[in-house]
Formats: C-alpha cells, structure tokens, sequence
C-alpha cells in the first residue's frame, strides 16, 4: 500500500494533475482502489480531490488570494452585491461560494432569520456578529490560499443541501456564454452548489466581461440571473435574450 501511495504521488507531482482512470490502468488496480487511496492522501494534506481525479498539492494554478481578489474592483462588487440583495427573503437557504464578492453578499445581508451554506471560512466571519442567521459551513480539505474548503467532504454536504438561492462569481465569462474559473477545486465545488440551487445568481463586475480563464465552469444559460455594473457586449445579451437570463445592471 505505502508502494502504491508513493507512485500515486509521484505521478500526480510530476503531471500536476490524474484522473482516476487514469491512476488504475496505470498501477493495473480497480478504480475504488485509487478512490480510497486519494482520499487517503487527501486526508493527509498530499494532495487535492476533484471530480474524477485528484491534483497536486504543488501546482501553481492560475487562481489568485482572497486579499488580491477583495481589493480589485471593490466598488463594483459592492454595487453587484446590493442589487442581488433584493431577492433576499426571510427564511431562504441561501448559498455563498467563497468568491470576494460573495463575502461582500454576506457582509450586508440583514442580521434576518435565514440559513446561509458556504466553503468560505472569510463569509463565516462576516456572518458571526448576526445571530437571526444559521451558518452552515461545508468542511472538507481547508486552503490557506483562498480561506475556504474544497475536496469531496465538501462536495458529499453539498449533494444532500436544498438552496433557495445560489449566489456564485467567476473569473470570466465569454461572448459565447461560457463561464469560466481559474482553477478545478473552485469551479468543482461551484457547480456542485449550482446542482443544489432552484435559483443560481452570478454577480461579475466589469473586468470578468469577454474573458476566458483555464476551466469552463458552467454555460451562462444554466444561471438565471446575471448581476453585472455595465451592459455587456451585444453578441452577450443577445445569448441572454435567447437563453431567458435576465441581466440586471
């Protein structure tokens, strides 16, 4: 067992990321093997689960810190943030992922009875000082890079949930309607939260606007609506007319 662990690590490192598929044929052992392994390393802090795979604890993804992201285009965010609020109601279940705008959401939420389900440790604190408001956090494999967790725990929690309203960010969105994430452990737990969601809500302030990233998280049409601070281009909200997602500036 430790030989094995020890060339599944190795093979992750060096290629930064595997698919489970991949590790079996590889090591010639059955797919639940190479689960229970990586989630044995996982465990572990070696390494990262997503979907179908695992990633190395070493890469270098694309995705910047939450203190980089929570000063860049902080006006707007909050701006976005506001108008989402007004479909806040008391007792919805409300879902937050761990993007800086998503904390400005929680930052002005009222202090209303309501249930709030997030990965991010940083909207946690900014729910802590109101107590009307039920905070259920994810857990799963904590990153100090982004203050939050991610990994199939995380992702198991989110399978069993029922959302009223998912409010989600990204790192791009295209002129084709394709939303776009920096790296798999953000857009894995994202779409997993979407999955749970009746109403999906994306807040992206004007520098996420004709921008491709690394990983497709989702199409455009799968939101409902889009929370933006200028009109995008007219390639864009015509995809939004014919897709029925409102756009709300």
């Amino acid at each position: 067992m430790q030989k094995r662990d020890q060339l599944i690590l190795q093979h992750v490192n060096q290629k930064g990321k595997a698919s489970v598929a991949e590790l079996s044929e590889l090591l010639s052992v059955a797919v639940e093997t190479i689960r229970r392994d990586l989630t044995a390393l996982e465990n572990k802090g070696l390494l990262h689960r997503i979907h179908g795979a695992a990633v190395s604890c070493k890469t270098n993804d694309l995705g910047s810190s939450f203190q980089y992201r929570q000063r860049t285009n902080s006006d707007a965010k909050k701006s976005i943030a506001q108008n989402a609020l007004e479909y806040f109601f008391e007792g919805a279940v409300i879902g937050l992922d761990a993007s800086s705008t998503s904390w400005h959401f929680a930052q002005i939420i009222p202090n209303t009875p309501c249930t709030v389900i997030t990965n991010s440790m940083h909207n946690i604190s900014a729910l802590m000082s109101k107590p009307n408001i039920t905070t259920i956090a994810t857990g799963g494999v904590y990153s100090a890079k982004y203050d939050a967790f991610y990994g199939p725990l995380s992702e198991q929690l989110l399978k069993r949930l029922h959302i009223d309203i998912g409010i989600f960010s990204c790192n791009g969105i295209d002129n084709e309607g394709n939303i776009w994430e920096s790296n798999e452990l953000n857009a894995s737990v994202k779409r997993k939260m979407m999955d749970a969601c009746d109403k999906k809500f994306l807040l992206a302030d004007y520098s996420k606007l004709q921008r491709k990233n690394l990983i497709k998280l989702a199409e455009l049409e799968q939101i409902d609506i889009l929370f933006i601070d200028q009109l995008p281009s007219e390639e864009l909200q015509h995809y939004c007319q014919e897709h029925n997602v409102l756009i709300t500036v």
